[in-house]
Parts: C-alpha cells; sequence; structure tokens
C-alpha cells in the first residue's frame, strides 16, 4: 500500500470521527431541553450551570468535529479530542458504577443509549481515532480565519437556543380564583393546606416542555429532606400516563385526569404549572421556563 493510498484511509477515518461528533452535537442540540435536563438529573451542578454546561458541550462536539476534518492545529485538536473521549468515557463508566442504565444522552432522544452502549461507541471512536492520527495534515489557506469561522459558527449553533438566566426573567401566572374552585370539588386538594409541605402539577402527558419540568422536579424530589405531599392534575388517559411515567423516568403519585377545557383556564392557557406549598400558603410557582432549582430545593428542606 502506498504512502497515498494509506493517507486516504486515514484522512477518511478522521473524516467519520469528526463528523460523529458533529452529529452528536446535532442530535443533542435537537432535544436540548431533555439534554439540558440529563445534565442537571447528574445532580453534579445547579439547572443555570448545566444549561450553560449543556450548550458548551454543543460548543465543543461541533467546533472538534470540524477541526477533526479540516486538518487544522492538529496536534493541539488530537489532543483535545483523546481528552474529550476520556473524559466521555469515565463519566460513562460511573454511570455504569452507581446502577445507571438509562438513556445517556449521548446521541441526544433519537437514538436511545445506555451507558454500556455509549462506552462501546467510544471504543469504536478511540480505534478511528488511532487511524485518524496518522493523516498528515492538508495545507489549508488563512488556517487562523479558518479556525475564527468554526468556532463562531459552532458558538451560533450551541447558543442559538439561549440558556437559563439570559434575557429578562419570565413570570409564571395562574388563576387563583379558579384554582380556589377547583380546590372546592377535590377534597384531596382541601386536604394538602394541612400538610406542611405539598406539590401540585398541572401538566399534559403529550407536552415536550411538562416532560422537561417534570424530570427537573424529580431531580429536587430525590434528594429532598422532607417528602411532600404531591398530587398531580393530568391533562391525557391512564396509558398515556403510564407511557409518560416511563419516558420521563419520574415516579407515579396521586392524581386525576382532567378534561384542557377546564383545566387551560386555571393554568392561564399554559402547561406546566407546578405550585409549591408550606402549611397551606403557596410558596413558588414555576412553569419549565421558569423553574427554580434552588428555590424548590429550599423549600423542599422545610422543617
Amino acid at each position: 500500500m502506498t504512502r497515498e493510498t494509506s493517507n486516504k484511509i486515514f484522512y477518511v477515518c478522521r473524516c467519520l470521527l469528526g463528523l460523529m461528533f458533529i452529529l452528536s452535537a446535532v442530535l443533542k442540540f435537537i432535544s436540548l431541553g431533555a439534554f439540558e435536563s440529563y445534565v442537571f438529573s447528574l445532580d453534579f451542578f445547579n439547572l443555570t450551570v448545566s444549561s450553560y454546561l449543556s450548550r458548551c458541550l454543543l460548543l465543543a462536539e461541533a467546533s472538534l468535529g470540524c477541526l477533526l476534518i479540516s486538518t487544522l492545529y492538529k496536534r493541539v485538536v488530537d489532543l483535545l479530542t483523546l481528552f474529550m473521549l476520556i473524559g466521555f468515557s469515565g463519566l460513562l463508566l460511573y454511570l455504569l458504577l452507581i446502577g445507571e442504565d438509562g438513556n445517556c444522552h449521548c446521541m441526544g432522544e433519537t437514538f436511545s443509549l445506555s451507558p454500556a452502549a455509549s462506552l462501546l461507541k467510544n471504543g469504536v471512536l478511540f480505534l478511528l481515532l488511532f487511524f485518524a492520527v496518522k493523516c498528515e495534515p492538508f495545507n489549508v489557506p488563512y488556517p487562523r480565519v479558518v479556525l475564527a469561522l468554526i468556532l463562531l459558527s459552532s458558538l451560533v449553533f450551541a447558543f442559538v437556543k439561549l440558556p437559563l438566566g439570559w434575557g429578562t426573567p419570565r413570570e409564571t401566572k395562574f388563576n387563583v380564583e379558579a384554582y380556589a374552585q377547583l380546590e372546592q370539588t377535590k377534597p384531596e386538594l382541601m386536604e394538602l393546606k394541612e400538610k406542611d409541605v405539598a406539590v401540585v402539577c398541572f401538566f399534559s402527558v403529550k407536552c415536550k416542555h411538562c416532560k422537561m419540568a417534570m424530570r427537573k422536579l424529580e431531580v429536587c424530589l430525590k434528594n429532598a429532606t422532607v417528602q411532600p405531599a404531591i398530587q398531580w392534575i393530568v391533562w391525557g388517559d391512564e396509558k398515556e400516563l403510564q407511557a409518560f411515567e416511563e419516558e420521563t423516568g419520574v415516579a407515579p403519585q396521586s392524581h386525576f385526569f382532567m378534561d384542557p377545557v377546564d383545566m387551560m383556564p386555571i393554568t392561564e392557557y399554559n402547561v406546566p404549572l407546578i405550585l409549591i406549598y408550606n402549611k397551606g400558603e403557596m410558596k413558588l410557582k414555576m412553569s419549565n421556563a421558569t423553574f427554580d432549582d434552588e428555590a424548590c430545593r429550599k423549600l423542599l428542606s422545610v422543617k
């Protein structure tokens, strides 16, 4: 095999590796809210940091993918790629050790991969990298300009959906009078006022924002020092609710179903709506967009 042929094979390996990084970034972007919630669910960072970190990972993957294909700054890019694969693999090993077998979101929600399956994928990527480093770099004109364009394009791609904490804070609204009328017809809601801490959730089983919000809430509930009384008010049916629980990983709770025609006036035509009470007094109201994990954790730690 000639040197030229070998170099072509090595470059194909390099392109495949770069395309895998780009594909991974694109698939995470498609389900960015779910990926953001997954990073938060690891419980290493608060929700705002998780939101920024998710986008920084997209930025890193997209940039490395393009730089691998271009062969620009080859030695540095190869080292960064190696460190990223080692870092991701280390996290996957940790997830395996703690018994996590759900989707690790390495390829977003389009392809559901367990940590074990993703480790096998990373093994293939390590093999591609082994051959990719042997590729001879091309003579790319104006390398600094090309580098700047790649980084700028990746930055726009990663942050076109603004992270939490960016921009004007939103306000969660709901009709207090309509909710009070609902309480009068539902004894289970009136009983919540007698509890130290209570959580009421209005959501639709088919709403992607509801799925994200309930995943976030589940993380806060998981480590709560106070176990609140929880009441779900659901737009959907029993079969759809079961599928919702399986998809999101949230624990089943006391619930009743409500027609959207009756629910929407209470929630001001927005779902999800999460209300948290302390000794009968409403302390926190949240949607997916206004979810405040720090305030939520603080309320769930009330003695």
